[in-house]
């Protein structure tokens, strides 16, 4: 092989890898549109919800920092629901009935979506458990979140209210 080829081949791979280890969408990328199925059988579409800020929250029953960050994002719906704020807690379990049960016992009183197959967390590239999409009035994601921590509850919050104040 000449040298050219090989370092052809070298930056090709090196792409791959570059691109197949990506975090996830993120900031600046429109939000990929999608219709899910909720926990109550009703189909959401991320499109129709355009003109509000809508956080996208994947979680599964089993993730610690999920069981944290979902009483939280309660909270924060029941403050700025009225004001231009949706939540889609999107549960990647392979059994609805957990996703239940877990949302039953938190109160959860957002939508939760269903993705037992994994179309959503791929459409969103989602590598780890929770990730947390933070999406401006626009469509455009604004910001990602990977896990949940102490200084995660008032980073949230400051981001929609920032976003609220400027328009998008």
């Amino acid at each position: 092989m000449d040298k050219r080829k090989a370092i052809v081949l070298f930056l090709s791979v090196l792409i791959f890898f570059a691109t197949s280890m990506a975090q996830g969408a993120g900031p600046g990328e429109k939000a990929p549109d999608f219709t899910g199925k909720t926990l109550l059988g009703k189909n959401i579409k991320l499109s129709e919800l355009r003109g509000r800020i809508v956080l996208i929250n994947f979680w599964g029953t089993w993730c610690a920092p999920c069981k944290e960050e979902l009483p939280y994002f309660n909270r924060l719906y029941g403050k700025f629901k009225g004001v231009g704020l949706e939540i889609l807690a999107v549960n990647i379990d392979k059994v609805a009935s957990q996703a239940a049960r877990m949302s039953g016992t938190l109160g959860l009183s957002f939508p939760v979506v269903l993705d037992p197959a994994g179309d959503l967390s791929d459409l969103y590239r989602i590598r780890s458990m929770p990730t947390t999409f933070v999406v401006g009035k626009d469509g455009m994601i604004r910001y990602v979140h990977w896990g949940f921590g102490p200084n995660d509850p008032a980073r949230y919050e400051a981001e929609i209210k920032s976003l609220l104040k400027d328009g998008s």
